[in-house]
């Protein structure tokens, strides 16, 4: 199913209403984009796992001048949308990145589409390629929907996204689109998110979060200097 097929929305309609469903969203990305100030040198290429129309690909490339995409996804309608935001800077890969291949690379980012993988064997297999892609000092920026391990700190997140979506769809609606969700999407708490990537032998900080949502990012250490 394509993404706005899973949303039950038209393409073009993506970057509207992704906002009527996601809180937070623009600040998510823009937090996601901020954390490539850790880097430590230029980036020549960044890699982004479930393109979907390239909005945070487009706040990395004005961070990275000197950057070059290359944009997986499964959806070729939404990385045409991608390819018109971004232009010659994006390379568009027609695939599911959870089989593509991972190109050698500076950055790896992935927002709101690794919730697609169903389980942590899979997200972990992910995030070993992942690392094996970046060269030493890249970094993996990681926004999704990570909630808190707590069950009844999830039920107050998982309120507050209700009334987010009711705003704008009504709560029949909101109660249509989380329950849809919980059957297709997966979840992870942000303690096991954080977990696999350091099991992968990333060193990771959350530099945002709030409610039900994170930002994670995820740096490869470089190799220590042989006495």
């Amino acid at each position: 199913m394509s993404v706005a097929g899973h949303l039950g929305i038209e393409t073009r309609e993506y970057d509207r209403q992704i906002l009527t469903f996601i809180p937070f969203y623009a600040e998510i990305l823009d937090a996601a984009a901020g954390a490539l100030a850790a880097l430590d040198r230029p980036a020549r290429t960044l890699v982004d796992l479930g393109t979907g129309t390239g909005a945070l690909a487009a706040r990395c490339v004005k961070r990275l001048p000197a950057v070059r995409v290359v944009g997986i996804d499964s959806d070729a309608a939404m990385l045409g949308l991608a390819k018109k935001r971004l232009g010659a800077r994006l390379t568009p890969v027609v695939a599911n990145f959870e089989s593509a291949p991972m190109p050698p690379c500076d950055v790896l980012t992935a927002s709101f589409s690794l919730h697609h993988v169903p389980a942590a064997e899979a997200k972990r297999a992910i995030f070993a390629r992942a690392f094996a892609a970046l060269r030493p000092g890249g970094m993996l920026v990681d926004a999704d929907c990570l909630t808190n391990a707590d069950l009844r700190l999830q039920a107050r997140d998982h309120e507050e996204w209700r009334r987010h979506l009711a705003a704008s769809h009504g709560r029949a609606g909101a109660t249509k689109f989380l329950g849809a969700w919980a059957v297709e999407d997966t979840y992870f708490s942000l303690d096991l998110e954080t977990a696999l990537l350091r099991g992968a032998g990333f060193a990771v900080d959350v530099v945002w979060r709030r409610g039900a949502f994170a930002v994670v990012a995820a740096v490869k250490p470089r190799r220590r200097a042989r006495r």
